[in-house]
């Protein structure tokens, strides 16, 4: 008894194509991230106030980036 085959999924992208695209958005996160800081050192806080926010900063723009990515691979599935 042979066992039914399953189609061959589409052809995977290379998992290498990821690494530009992440970097990327972790390069504009940073940016973001470090401009938020300055001004917030700026507007008179402490450095701790301006690292946390600077932090915050970072992880909603990657978090963002990240979203957008998947909201963009569904609209193409369909």
């Amino acid at each position: 008894m042979t066992s039914p085959t399953m189609p061959d999924p589409a052809p995977a992208r290379a998992a290498g194509a990821w690494v530009p695209w992440l970097l990327t958005m972790a390069l504009f996160s940073l940016v973001i991230a470090l401009t938020v800081g300055i001004l917030k050192s700026l507007g008179g806080a402490g450095l701790p106030e301006a690292v946390l926010a600077g932090g915050t900063a970072f992880g909603a723009t990657m978090g963002l980036c990240l979203a957008a990515v998947t909201a963009v691979k569904e609209l193409r599935r369909r």
